[in-house]
């Protein structure tokens, strides 16, 4: 009789683990079938999460970019006004420099260069002012620009050379350039 209940319990035991497996089965492909109906249903819905899930670290980065060029950018400007005061403190501190030179300096003398009143004096070195060039064009028929010159009034005759040079020989007129020729036409 021992062998006989030993043999059913053993045939008990397997099939209850048969039953285990089964139900395991059974409740595996129940939870796979709840979840396939669940993201049937709620598919829309996961896209947009999915969506707005990328969107959402787009931006992040684009944030993060920003961020970053604008550290860049405020490091820039605070290096140049950095750059700007040390300069403007160099700058004064020359100012400076030199006012206290130019009041602890004696006044100098007269140096060994060039000396006024000779003829490389004041008067010998100025010019007479030259008028400023003439920006004005003209156009002609056949499409060619030509500059226009500016009508300067002829030279004024010296006393000294009204015909006759300091040597006794007498001097050839002045051409007289008629105004079309001046002007270019």
């Amino acid at each position: 009789m021992a062998s006989a209940k030993r043999d059913i319990r053993s045939i008990i035991d397997s099939f209850s683990d048969d039953l285990i497996l089964i139900a395991q089965d059974i409740a595996r492909e129940r939870v796979e079938r709840a979840v396939a109906e669940w993201q049937a249903k709620n598919e829309k819905f996961l896209a947009k999460k999915s969506i707005q899930d990328e969107k959402a670290q787009r931006l992040e980065e684009k944030a993060r970019k920003n961020q970053k060029a604008l550290e860049r950018i405020e490091r820039v400007a605070e290096k140049r006004r950095a750059r700007e005061e040390q300069k403007a403190a160099e700058r004064a501190l020359r100012l400076e420099q030199r006012l206290i030179s130019d009041s602890t300096e004696k006044p100098k003398k007269p140096g060994r260069g060039r000396k006024s009143g000779g003829l490389l004096g004041e008067g010998a070195v100025k010019k007479e002012p030259t008028p400023p060039p003439l920006f004005v064009h003209k156009r002609r028929r056949d499409g060619e620009i030509q500059q226009l010159k500016r009508d300067e009034p002829l030279p004024a005759v010296s006393p000294a050379s009204n015909g006759a040079n300091s040597n006794g020989a007498s001097s050839p007129a002045a051409p007289v350039v008629p105004e079309q020729l001046r002007l270019g036409l």
